[in-house]
């Protein structure tokens, strides 16, 4: 059902509407069917509104949204809103000027998010393209959103075609969403309150739902991706073991998979093992392989680097992305210094980046990056915070195959050679327990990786930028971070400075309202000064949510007052987080080289509970080495139950 070259079908040139008046005379007041008057997916709308109890004349009201609902729609759907934000500033920006806007919805007909400028419509619209409004079929009869759904196809629906006389304005065309594994995500929508349809609009809307789906299918964890030369590309993404985790709309066409099933695997698709054919697109990078199909037919497949097609996209959104669709500085709040800071990058010193929560810092570096001379290369983020001792040594460095117990097989690559000529950025750094963060002097120092249970290191080529909202400098002088690391890490350190001390409030308000297509009009001077004032804790990223809900659950076309914004948040002051377990601050005026290597193991043991090989991972050091060091040492021996 979702063919992707079949969803796209040729629009009808000239919008007639005697016929569609003549098809509303026909099904509503004689009880005929239109036959050759209305398309059959129009006409199946019909029918289930009919079906459902209602009646043309009804009055239809855009339900307006609670704030709680708001909030957990828009976490619940936060990957579909990610990849999408992009793509729909694109056709905003393509649109607009021709009276439309654009809107994304989920499966059930949710709005996630509009873009485009909304001030120029009439009231009806402007309280449909509201985030949280219900613009299913059972709420609003037949519309463009509601028949992509329920089709699975791009559709236009205009004017009469709708079935509630209220909804008679509206002049829209739609598209569906469908994530990597071929099931239905939501749509993407374009609305004007002006009649016909404009040239074009309709294939660039199906466009803009294919590139979500694109960046839908990058971002997937995946161990190897192939692109199918030479068949409109179609790619698969699989894991090391071989099972089929995703294939995009034209590989799903190429294979005759609505859906992609649980448990397929390479071997149902093609000849040959798995791991033979992995293993030579290893020795050939972006090289063409030769892949032959059950029945005989041959193609040839190029294994893609991980991030590679998502950063040769994000490249080309920027470039082409229209003036009026690109978010503006006061999106991306980059300091006075970042000139700086990227000279003293391309000069290879290294750079941390602090500040608040919220701040932008990982904007910022993402900035740094796509200014480099590594713009081209993979952009790699890892929150130290959110992965355990145990894990985030495999998740930077990698792992042999059993390595430990649960270990992929094959082995993993970690991070660091993920991201190979490109950038690292860890977010957090403050959170790193201290003895991965010996590990990760081997890797600024030598430019090596020791995967977890390896032998002998691998050499990477990254540049690493740090972050933090911690006082690292603190951390040091109470034994909780590395000294040496610290210095390592902060060649130059460009400090994002919170929302409350910018002096551009108000230009990050208006931008802000552009990227959602809110009306930065109906928040007069007097609310900018008290907004102005509030603390907000959680800086640029509070205030875009605080907006976002302020439009929402506001009147369409009121004023909004200082009462659509809540309760002022208490702007607590940040407390440093608690030592990791067993890791007590150290108070003495300084340690010995030896001293620190023994208090990183001793902590190394007890927070891998005495598993001798992954305290070894996180100290970047062979188990040998460490088992010999235990033998020599029974006290630091006795910090854990050794085990294998």
């Amino acid at each position: 059902m979702n063919d992707p070259t079949s969803t796209l079908q040729s629009p009808r040139i000239d919008y007639r509407p005697e016929r569609i008046w003549e098809a509303r005379q026909h099904y509503f007041n004689d009880g005929r069917l239109p036959d050759g008057l209305l398309e059959q997916p129009l006409l199946r709308s019909w029918e289930r509104c009919r079906q459902s109890g209602r009646a043309p004349q009804e009055h239809v009201v855009f339900d307006p949204v609670e704030r709680s609902h708001l909030s957990a729609l828009l976490e619940r759907e936060h990957r579909l809103l990610q990849a999408a934000r992009p793509e729909l500033d694109v056709l905003a920006g393509r649109v607009s000027d021709v009276g439309y806007a654009v809107l994304l919805t989920d499966t059930v007909g949710q709005v996630l998010a509009v873009a485009g400028a909304l001030d120029r419509h009439c009231q009806p619209m402007r309280q449909a393209f509201r985030p949280g409004v219900d613009v299913s079929e059972a709420a609003i009869g037949t519309s463009a959103m509601a028949v992509a759904l329920a089709e699975q196809r791009t559709v236009r629906v205009l004017g009469p075609e709708h079935y509630f006389a209220n909804n008679q304005i509206f002049h829209c065309c739609a598209a569906p969403v469908f994530d990597p594994r071929g099931r239905l995500m939501g749509t993407v929508d374009v609305t004007r309150d002006a009649p016909q349809l404009a040239t074009g609009v309709m294939g660039l809307t199906h466009q803009c739902a294919q590139q979500i789906e694109h960046r839908l299918f990058d971002a997937l964890p995946v161990f190897l991706k192939i692109e199918l030369a030479d068949t409109q590309g179609a790619a698969l993404a699989f894991d090391r073991d071989g099972v089929l985790l995703a294939a995009n709309g034209a590989a799903r066409h190429l294979f005759d998979m609505p859906v992609v099933r649980e448990g397929r695997t390479f071997e149902d698709l093609f000849e040959g093992r798995f791991d033979t054919w992995a293993s030579r697109a290893s020795r050939q990078p972006a090289g063409r392989l030769p892949l032959q199909l059950h029945g005989g037919v041959r193609l040839q497949g190029i294994a893609l680097p991980l991030t590679q097609r998502a950063t040769a996209r994000a490249v080309a959104t920027v470039v082409s992305a229209p003036r009026s669709a690109a978010p503006t500085a006061a999106t991306t709040p980059l300091p006075p210094e970042h000139p700086v800071a990227l000279r003293a990058l391309e000069a290879g010193l290294p750079v941390l980046v602090t500040g608040e929560t919220g701040a932008g810092k990982e904007v910022a570096a993402r900035a740094l990056h796509q200014a480099s001379q590594r713009a081209q290369a993979p952009f790699l983020a890892i929150n130290c915070g959110a992965l355990t001792p145990e894990l985030i040594a495999s998740e930077l460095f990698g792992h042999v195959e059993g390595a430990f117990t649960g270990a992929v097989r094959g082995g993993s690559i970690g991070k660091f050679e993920a991201a190979r000529g490109g950038t690292v950025f860890l977010d957090e750094i403050g959170d790193m327990p201290l003895p991965l963060q010996v590990a990760l002097l081997r890797v600024l120092d030598c430019g090596e990786v020791l995967p977890v249970g390896a032998t002998q290191p691998r050499a990477v080529d990254v540049r690493v930028l740090c972050a933090t909202h911690r006082n690292l400098q603190a951390l040091v002088a109470e034994g909780r971070f590395r000294e040496d690391l610290y210095y390592r890490i902060s060649g130059f350190v460009l400090a994002v400075p919170p929302l409350r001390e910018r002096d551009d409030f108000d230009a990050i308000v208006d931008s802000l309202c552009h990227r959602t297509g809110a009306d930065a009009s109906r928040l007069s001077t007097l609310l900018r000064a008290q907004l102005r004032q509030r603390p907000w804790p959680g800086n640029v990223r509070q205030l875009q949510h605080a907006l976002t809900l302020a439009f929402a659950v506001a009147e369409p076309l009121r004023p909004l007052a200082l009462d659509d914004f809540g309760q002022a948040p208490s702007a607590a002051p940040a407390t440093p987080a608690p030592p990791w377990p067993s890791q007590k601050p150290d108070t003495r005026a300084g340690l010995s080289v030896q001293d620190a290597q023994r208090k990183a193991m001793a902590t190394a043991l007890q927070q891998t509970r005495g598993n001798v090989t992954a305290a070894a991972a996180l100290l970047g050091m062979g188990r040998a080495t460490l088992y010999r060091r235990l033998k020599a040492d029974p006290e630091l021996a006795a910090c854990g139950e050794l085990r294998t």
